[in-house]
């Protein structure tokens, strides 16, 4: 093989992904002085110079820049929020997030800080004042979760327009907020804006668009609110109006895991006739048969321990546990890896005795702790800090008595038994936040998992915990207070990543962006999207150019002034700035599609790049041209049309050609504005896959066609006015040769 085409290979293996070598980061005093990347338009620029003041900041447009940034090396680590990191580890498994906080933030929506913007703000605070309690939550285990089933938009076509239709500005690739599937813009913020316009009587229209167009575009009036996971700042506070706060969390650090591992097994049909284990008490055989009908059988243990050591040692194949086991056991130890396959959604509880009268209580209690209190608490237990896994103190009066809690004592690090065989865990200190709300003491008693559940509805404890999620089928039995989200997860044992095969990743990555929820439509349109841009600006441009040349051709002073002045004015302004002066600005006001802007913008310099071209062409006409012309008593305007035009268009033709070329390319920019052109439909794929080479390979590919296809269309053209290519028939046309 030669080094040529084992260099390309290197290559094709970087831009797929390939995870590099090297020790896992577990800090984030570790990343100081190392580049850290940020998205632009973001205000985690402001955090990575205070937490790591020795970083420099790289600025990216998106996720999945960001993504290919760190597994390629060019920044140590980026920055984003631990729902949105949560997201990127479950599609890429090369890449994980540090559990320490650098900031807690609050997301709102976002409206125009003016009498119409304070109104709809109010009206949408109303609305998420009268939402049900637990919507919200809900929300978040159906959009945060991975039951990808289960995370439908509402119709809004169906939504009534009773007072109008409003524009929602997001930036639809910071999944699961906004993103797009099956071509339509979906996500955690997306329905929360549906649900508030059903409720208010508006109808919707969402608008996607780069993140930092995302606030001028609210500021100016060409949206009516904006959602795109925007946090809550005193700066921001000054030019928009924010909503009361819809979701709290933490902005995380997300750099690349240890090199190596990945699960021996990928797919549930790899698990026809393997053995599939779980603890004594989890009745989720027929769970595991929903996704894997031909698993082969199921066995049982009394610990994790015990299912660890019954994998590695190949007495079974794999085993079932929550998120929170399997991310600790496998962190601890690479022979392990979790299988990449869901399995079911739903949430960690406390158990109660049927019918007991606590039960709401207890969950409303649990409901008023604020959610950064919680996610610090899980980020400790699940964390790499041991020094950290301390519990409060029961210091509180107690004055509401004490109950008992049967806790299983082998389920680190939900219930497990610390030093001095002292229970601990999330699960015993968010009992203990609970409790402190309501001002009870707690017993915790320890006992196998397969009792807690027996203890409780015996009566012999009053809660049973020990990282119980919550099954329809245990609900029949007993009540449940939820407190986190939780899923159903397979640990298998795990290989190397030097042993999956190259070609199997790359037909794993073009399925993921051109097979996948019929991703290759969303290249289609756009497509069709930049040749309509480009077709209207060819017209448009040389009628404009044309039409221009015309006016000034004849030395009109007027004309000619004003001109040079525009030319000067349109030429010397970056595109992608005119665009967005004539979208926020000049047509600011005026409800105006984005693609039209876009052709008025190109129409501009393109107009003025074939003035210049005319010029030139007819400058290179000799002037006798026009003296002969005029001694045969032809018209000036006739002159100009059968004599000089004709011999000026061959000269003009080339340079027409590469003008085009070069408006194509330009198109690559109308993401700004809203337009979905195909640039933007990559990014936007790029997004859901978080790999870069197929979709800009296949970017590049249809870029060089359409400019084939436009200069085959020129050259076409140029034919007609080439005396070199024309027929003598066609050349003599109107002239009499026999005089």
């Amino acid at each position: 093989m030669s080094k040529r085409l084992l260099s390309l290979l290197a290559v094709l293996i970087l831009l797929l992904g390939a995870a590099p070598a090297g020790g896992e980061i577990v800090t984030p005093a570790e990343l100081n002085g190392q580049e850290i990347g940020v998205q632009t338009g973001t205000t985690f620029d402001k955090m990575v110079e205070q937490m790591l003041p020795d970083s420099v900041v790289q600025y990216f447009n998106g996720k999945a820049d960001l993504v290919a940034a760190l597994t390629s090396h060019k920044v140590a680590a980026f920055v984003t929020d631990e729902p949105v990191a949560e997201i990127l580890a479950r599609e890429n498994s090369q890449i994980t997030w540090l559990p320490d906080y650098l900031d807690r933030y609050d997301f709102a929506f976002v409206f125009p800080k003016n009498e119409a913007g304070k109104a709809l703000r109010n009206e949408f605070n109303a609305f998420l004042a009268q939402l049900p309690e637990g919507t919200l939550k809900a929300l978040e285990a159906k959009w945060f979760g991975d039951d990808e089933d289960a995370k439908t938009m509402p119709d809004l076509s169906g939504l009534t327009g009773e007072k109008g239709t409003l524009r929602v500005a997001t930036e639809a690739d910071y999944m699961p907020f906004e993103y797009v599937r099956d071509g339509a813009v979906v996500g955690f913020d997306m329905e929360i804006a549906a649900l508030f316009c059903a409720y208010a009587g508006y109808g919707l229209e969402i608008v996607n668009m780069s993140f930092d167009g995302i606030l001028p575009s609210v500021q100016t009036g060409k949206c009516d609110f904006a959602a795109s996971g925007i946090s809550v700042t005193p700066e921001r506070a000054e030019s928009i109006l924010f909503s009361d706060p819809y979701f709290s969390g933490g902005t995380v650090l997300v750099v690349l895991k240890a090199a190596g591992a990945i699960p021996e097994f990928t797919d549930f049909a790899q698990l026809k006739g393997k053995r599939v284990s779980m603890i004594i008490g989890a009745p989720f055989e027929e769970l595991v048969k929903t996704k894997a009908p031909d698993v082969g059988s199921f066995s049982y243990f009394n610990t994790v321990p015990d299912l660890i050591m019954a994998l590695k040692s190949d007495k079974t194949d794999a085993f079932l546990c929550n998120n929170a086991v399997s991310q600790l056991a496998v962190s601890r130890d690479p022979e392990l890896a979790i299988f990449p396959g869901s399995l079911q959604s739903s949430h960690f509880g406390f158990a109660f005795q049927k019918g007991d009268p606590r039960v709401s209580a207890w969950q409303a209690a649990r409901d008023s702790i604020p959610d950064a209190d919680i996610q610090a608490a899980w980020n400790k237990w699940t964390g790499a800090d041991e020094a950290a896994k301390v519990l409060p103190a029961q210091d509180w009066p107690g004055t509401n008595g004490t109950i008992t809690v049967a806790a299983c004592d082998t389920l680190e690090p939900m219930s497990y038994s610390g030093p001095g065989g002292q229970l601990v865990g999330f699960d015993i200190e968010v009992l203990m936040m609970i409790a402190r709300e309501l001002d009870v003491h707690i017993r915790f008693v320890g006992m196998d998992f397969s009792a807690v559940l027996t203890c409780v509805q015996s009566g012999k404890a009053d809660i049973g915990t020990g990282s119980i999620i919550i099954t329809d089928e245990r609900a029949e039995s007993v009540d449940f207070v939820s407190y986190y989200p939780a899923a159903f997860t397979l640990v298998v044992r795990s290989t190397r990543q030097e042993d999956e095969s190259f070609w199997a990743g790359i037909a794993d990555s073009f399925n993921k962006t051109f097979v996948r929820e019929h991703r290759w439509q969303l290249f289609v349109q756009g497509i069709l999207t930049t040749l309509l841009i480009t077709a209207l600006t060819i017209l448009f441009g040389t009628l404009l150019g044309f039409g221009v040349f015309m006016l000034c051709r004849n030395g009109n002073p007027a004309a000619n002034l004003v001109t040079r002045f525009s030319i000067w004015l349109v030429q010397g302004m970056p595109m992608v700035v005119l665009l967005m002066v004539l979208y926020y600005i000049i047509f600011g006001s005026v409800a105006i599609s984005g693609i039209l802007v876009a052709v008025i913008g190109f129409t501009l310099t393109f107009g003025a790049a074939v003035y210049g071209l005319l010029k030139l062409g007819v400058g290179a006409v000799d002037r006798g041209q026009y003296e002969a012309a005029c001694a045969l008593g032809y018209s000036d305007r006739r002159t100009f049309f059968r004599i000089i035009l004709p011999q000026a268009l061959p000269h003009v033709l080339p340079s027409y050609r590469g003008e085009i070329v070069s408006l194509i390319k330009a198109t690559a920019i109308v993401g700004y504005i809203a337009v979905q052109d195909l640039t933007k439909m990559g990014d936007i794929v790029r997004s859901r896959t978080y790999e870069a080479f197929f979709p800009l390979i296949a970017i590049t590919i249809i870029y060089f066609a359409l400019e084939a296809l436009f200069g085959f269309l020129i050259s076409r053209i140029g034919v007609r006015f080439d005396p070199r290519r024309r027929k003598p028939a066609d050349i003599l046309k109107g002239v009499k040769t026999d005089d």
